[in-house]
């Protein structure tokens, strides 16, 4: 097969421009002579002249003709290498001695360097351990192991107690134990023969002779030898890691006796990544592995990146042939560490997908190759080879190792190739971020910072949380290397709020201001990943004060305490209704003024919680009792129920208002006081009961409040949640139940002494428990309103792949809801318009309008709003969100996941190799192709024949000229 390539100077593109723009300036210019020639003449000259500039300029693009001939049946290789961030890493904690044998395999060192045998037996030990240890569990994993599908990285041997055990007669497990060991025996003496005498003696003294001595014991059984085959394999691991050693240990000393090449092969090391490292190992290798392999296999690159398998073409565009040399044979262009990669380093997956891109292109080759079948023909599959380069940080998708098995029984071997050190580096990196997403103004911030520490211990730094350059919250801290560690933060918000505040527009009102802070830890020297360092936390402050109804029958503690912790907050306005039998109003008030009761529906909606007590129902008609059920069904509103002695709520079941209740009465009243409260497992995972930071101590901290003296005896209805109980004798009873109904939610509870919370705390747990109370069960304000819309987009951010409810209020030119009005939320993202979404009325809520945004990509995004009979120059309000990339800890782990990368190879029938192995692959992948590729270029550009049409044109040209009596 014989093509068309261009490898100049310039692309083909800017060539082709390049000649037609010479062209066409030869044409007019010529012309200008030739006007008053014969017609044919007139057309003929300039074309001659403008072909020999054509191709005279299209020199400089470089034409090749490339052969490619194939002899015989070739085997097919997909190369995948990983483009995800991970890959970015740089790998400086790896030990010296791999980073000079990976120096030599690059091409950065002579070979010759470094001995490798040290790390070759301690890889040989290694691998022998590992299969031992999998011929000791075959006995009693046999028939699990047929059907597992394994979904985790560890090693699926590890398990050694599984039902099948039962089924293995003593004495077949012993005689599989002995062969196994045979075997073993048989690998330790051949990795003993490569050893010095002060690494071998070990060896034979710990392992060999006593594993012997073991075996041959008289009265030994299976279940006696067990036990003391883990010591040996105890100390087969504690021999490689000397054997290991001693490698590094010789490899330090020689760099230590200062050469300078070997010094300057580790800079390189140093600065280099896992995907650059790559690449150079398959295009710059001793053996220009990527070439070698294209000889004798059909090979296609591809890039792993998320879900995605996409061939690297530039990778096949960048073998450019020796422009000076004709018969070179498509040579790599050789790549340096400082050249330009084929991948795009700034476009790298933010997840590691090894399974769900390795399956897609296998299906669609298969598809090209057999149109009309689901599978690939048996002998194409078992000439197929996957070599996938990778560090093995699988973070999403379907299990790889399931797909190795799939494959691997369809022929399909899996060559693993692992990038990056096996040990984990010293790093520091946030892994999480606990925090609410909506608070008030006045609040305090309160969370939890998730740290990751892999730093030696008694190593300061800091942790900070900051808006722009401001710091709102920072703490010195000393590394501790115990892995995951969970830090307490704590600021205020106010003044920041009310800065950003002035810069809204002012015929704007900002119901929410959306609040997006930056994470931190300062990078330390040791440090060998940065990028994990910090983390966005985005949430929004409320600025708006929100309206509370509390209803009661009486001036009970509860009530006084409770009136009084929301009329102390600024960010409360409170109307508290006192009325019935005993009080100074013996029946409801209505109306617009403080203690009365809404005189309408449209009145009630405008508060966001009601807190009602023990009011008697005969004060209320049954239109009022429906208000206050679509309040919550269809307003959205939260309500709650605070019960007592005295059984009022109780008689609401047989009202319109019932359906809001959460719980049934129970006929028996409890004498006995409750011993003590406690949260449900439930309730320990509600934010709105998070009193304390840690889980052990926040439950602590509720079974040490002072337990009611008096308790209403309910149980929880179906769909309804219990958050705290209370233990009544060796009872449990509801003390908290809550549940969503419509729209809006409810919690009713089964006491009314919180007021004794206070007891030496003040308002301490008892007004920060109601706040949480109500915020929990409120609806969430409207972001942003202006005087005819107001727009509300549900969380401030939002993860990758979640929808976003939109939910607008529009009103008329008198500032009543619109009805029946046609109205589209605009998506607008960088300025741009991205969609445009229809929103419908809400059937029970006059002039509220729903939609949804489906899945957006990630980015910061806006939601305005253009309605029927309104200009846009009115409808000013934009509600913001932003959609997160997935969050899947892409950059928390430094090292390459070999327990993985293993496993595939193996339930493929593959091989692992590390990336100082690479040079291997073409051995390995020989048995699977019978043929070979020739390939050969013609420099067009650069011969006789291309010279002799410029040439031949130019002469036609001149002829003509003359013949025509021109100069």
């Amino acid at each position: 097969m014989t093509t068309v390539r261009f490898v100049g100077d310039i692309p083909l593109w800017l060539g082709l421009g390049l000649a037609l723009i010479v062209c066409v300036l030869s044409w007019r210019y010529y012309s200008r002579e030739s006007f008053d020639l014969p017609r044919r003449l007139r057309y003929t000259l300039p074309l001659l002249r403008s072909l020999a500039f054509f191709l005279g300029i299209m020199i400089l693009t470089g034409p090749v003709l490339h052969h490619r001939t194939i002899i015989g049946e070739l085997g097919r290789v997909k190369i995948y290498l990983d483009a995800s961030r991970s890959m970015s890493m740089n790998d400086r904690h790896m030990s010296i001695g791999r980073k000079l044998l990976i120096a030599e395999q690059l091409g950065w060192l002579s070979e010759g360097h470094v001995d490798a045998r040290l790390l070759n037996t301690a890889d040989a030990l290694s691998d022998a351990r590992l299969e031992f240890e999998k011929q000791l569990a075959l006995p009693t994993v046999a028939a699990a192991a047929a059907s597992a599908t394994a979904d985790s990285t560890v090693d699926a041997t590890a398990d050694s107690t599984t039902p099948a055990q039962a089924t293995v007669s003593p004495s077949d497990d012993l005689a599989a134990i002995r062969k196994a060991v045979e075997v073993w025996q048989t690998q330790l003496k051949a990795a003993q023969a490569q050893l010095e005498p002060a690494l071998s003696e070990p060896l034979t003294t710990k392992i060999i002779q006593p594993l012997e001595t073991a075996v041959a014991a008289p009265d030994v059984t299976s279940e006696t030898l067990r036990p003391r085959l883990l010591e040996f394999i105890a100390e087969s691991f504690t021999i490689e890691s000397n054997v290991r050693a001693a490698f590094d240990s010789i490899v330090n000393e020689t760099v230590k006796l200062g050469d300078e090449s070997l010094k300057t092969a580790v800079a390189m090391f140093d600065e280099t990544p896992r995907l650059r490292r790559a690449e150079l190992g398959l295009t710059q290798s001793s053996i220009k592995l990527l070439e070698t392999l294209r000889k004798s296999h059909d090979v296609e690159l591809l890039t792993l990146s998320g879900e995605n398998a996409a061939s690297i073409q530039a990778a096949r565009d960048s073998q450019k042939p020796d422009r000076t040399n004709p018969s070179t044979e498509s040579p790599d262009e050789e790549l340096s560490p400082g050249s330009e990669s084929f991948i795009d380093t700034n476009r790298l997956s933010g997840v590691t997908d090894l399974s769900t891109g390795i399956v897609a292109s296998q299906k669609s080759t298969n598809a090209v190759m057999e149109p009309d079948a689901e599978t690939a023909p048996a002998d194409e599959l078992r000439r197929t080879a996957v070599v996938l380069i990778t560090d093995g940080q699988h973070n999403t998708g379907p299990s790889p190792l399931q797909t190795a098995r799939i494959l691997g029984a369809q022929g399909v071997s899996f060559y693993n190739v692992s990038v990056g050190a096996t040990q984990q580096a010293a790093d520091l990196a946030i892994t999480g971020l606990e925090h609410p997403d909506l608070v008030f103004q006045k609040d305090t911030v309160r969370g939890v910072m998730v740290i990751a520490d892999r730093m030696p211990q008694e190593r300061p730094f800091v942790a900070q949380i900051r808006y722009g350059d401001e710091v709102l919250w920072q703490q010195q801290l000393v590394s501790q290397n115990v892995g995951e560690r969970r830090i307490e933060f704590s600021f205020p918000i106010e003044a920041l709020v009310t800065k950003l505040g002035t810069q809204f527009a002012s015929d704007l009102q900002q119901h929410t201001v959306p609040l997006d802070f930056q994470a931190t830890i300062a990078p330390l020297a040791e440090e060998s990943e940065t990028q994990n360092n910090e983390r966005s936390m985005r949430l929004a402050a409320i600025v708006q004060n929100n309206k509370v109804l509390v209803l009661d029958g009486r001036s009970r503690w509860e009530t006084r305490y409770l009136r009084n912790a929301f009329e102390r907050d600024s960010q409360w306005t409170v109307n508290t209704i006192i009325a019935g039998p005993g009080t100074d109003d013996i029946v409801l008030r209505r109306g617009d003024t403080d203690g009365a009761f809404p005189g309408t529906r449209e009145a009630l909606f405008a508060y966001d919680l009601i807190i009602l007590g023990e009011l008697s129902p005969d004060l209320f008609s049954d239109a009022e009792f429906e208000w206050l059920r679509d309040f919550v069904e269809i307003r959205g509103g939260g309500m709650l129920f605070v019960d007592g002695q005295r059984g009022a709520l109780r008689m609401l079941a047989g009202k319109s208002i019932g359906t809001l209740l959460p719980v049934e009465w129970l006929p028996e009243k409890l004498n006995a006081s409750p011993r003590s409260i406690q949260l449900t497992e439930k309730g320990a995972t509600e934010p709105a009961l998070v009193l304390a930071g840690d889980d052990q101590q926040n439950r602590a901290f509720w079974t040490s409040l002072p337990a009611p003296r008096s308790l209403v005896a309910v149980n929880g209805l179906p769909g309804a949640e219990v958050l705290v109980e209370a233990n009544v004798g060796d009872r449990k009873y509801p003390v908290m139940v809550t549940r969503a109904v419509g729209a809006g939610r409810v919690l009713y509870m089964a006491f009314d002494e919180t007021w004794r919370w206070r007891y030496k705390a003040a308002d301490t747990w008892h007004q920060r428990i109601w706040n949480q109370l109500a915020k929990y069960v409120m609806p969430r304000p409207f972001a942003v309103s202006d005087d005819y819309v107001s727009i509300d987009t549900g969380a401030v951010r939002y993860d990758f792949g979640e929808a976003v409810d939109v939910r607008v209020r529009l009103l008329d030119l008198e500032g009543r809801p619109a009805i029946d009005a046609s109205a589209e939320a605009l998506v607008w993202k960088d300025g741009q318009l991205m969609s445009t979404i229809s929103l419908n009325a809400d059937a029970d809520v006059a002039g509220i309008y729903r939609g949804r945004i489906a899945a957006l990509p990630e980015g910061d995004y806006e939601v305005s709003v253009r309605a029927a009979g309104y200009s846009d120059a009115v409808l000013k309000a934009r509600s913001r969100f932003v959609v997160q990339p997935p969050e899947y800890g892409e950059m928390t782990q430094t090292a390459a996941n070999e327990i993985l990368l293993k496993q595939m190879a193996a339930a493929s029938a593959g091989v692992f190799l590390r990336e100082e192995d690479m040079q291997r692959l073409p051995e390995l992948l020989a048995p699977l192709s019978s043929g070979r590729v020739i390939e050969s270029d013609t420099l067009i550009w650069q011969s006789y024949w291309w010279f002799g049409a410029i040439v031949l044109l130019l002469t036609i040209e001149w002829i003509l000229r003359k013949r025509a009596g021109l100069l």
